[in-house]
């Protein structure tokens, strides 16, 4: 698996915390459109601090089980601590790479959030996990289209700021739109055309998250972007990029729309 470019530093994690509260539905409803259901066994790939892994667990219930697997492994131990704190013993935790994980366990199901944009071969890797799992396994994936993001009208902090995440992203190796790639990587993959739907927030108003979701990310990408030429600290100005991009906004009376999320389903082959 390609090093994972943001990093697993306490603010990442607490990063990726915040964004989980911020899409969850979307994932939410794209798993319950899937065919997550009470009982089924679920491995979640790339769980980080286990947010997906909840998501699925609130779907299968007390009968079902999950098992996220990381790379990280300061991440995982977040993660089996909140289960503990939640009570979810249905959840378990271990440490592993997506790129090579041998599924062990039978599952139902096979599902991630933003993994395959990080991965080499996201194709090969799918194919290598299918067929290790019994016909009729469910695979659901959710991931971004980075460049749908955009202000209306266009707010000129914000095409920069998404410019800078999106050339840094790339010069990474990320794929910054796996989510339009889904079709093609399940059906290079060997399965079956997957269903899929786009999602997206519209966001407005001073108090929306969203001014310091694209912050949190451009803050953890920043050293990145500095040592690739793209932008320096003093060009981004981070500690008041989100304020200035909501006065921005508001100025403007605009909408905010971050990245829009794609989710793609479909079951291996019976």
């Amino acid at each position: 698996m390609n090093t994972y470019v943001l990093g697993h530093s306490d603010p990442e994690v607490q990063r990726l915390e915040n964004q989980a509260r911020f899409i969850g539905d979307l994932t939410d409803d794209i798993l319950r459109r899937a065919g997550l259901a009470p009982g089924m066994r679920v491995l979640d790939l790339g769980c980080g601090t286990g947010d997906v892994s909840f998501l699925a667990a609130s779907l299968v219930g007390a009968g079902g089980s999950v098992l996220g697997i990381d790379q990280a492994p300061g991440a995982i131990e977040k993660a089996r601590g909140r289960a503990t704190l939640a009570h979810l013993d249905q959840v378990r935790f271990e440490v592993g790479s997506v790129a090579d994980y041998q599924i062990v366990e039978p599952v139902d199901a096979v599902v991630g959030r933003l993994i395959l944009l990080h991965l080499p071969d996201p194709a090969a890797t799918l194919q290598r996990l299918a067929a290790q799992t019994k016909p009729g396994t469910l695979f659901v994936f959710h991931e971004m289209d980075m460049s749908t993001a955009r202000s209306m009208p266009e707010a000129p902090l914000c095409a920069q700021g998404m410019r800078w995440i999106y050339q840094t992203f790339r010069r990474a190796g990320v794929e910054t739109d796996m989510g339009s790639k889904l079709y093609t990587t399940f059906r290079r993959a060997g399965l079956p055309d997957p269903q899929m739907l786009l999602s997206a927030r519209f966001e407005a108003g001073p108090d929306s998250f969203a001014y310091q979701y694209l912050t949190e990310v451009l803050r953890t990408l920043l050293p990145l972007a500095e040592r690739s030429g793209i932008a320096s600290a003093a060009e981004v100005g981070i500690d008041t990029f989100a304020d200035r991009l909501r006065n921005e906004v508001l100025a403007l009376d605009g909408v905010l729309q971050p990245p829009a999320f794609i989710g793609a389903w479909a079951r291996t082959r019976t």
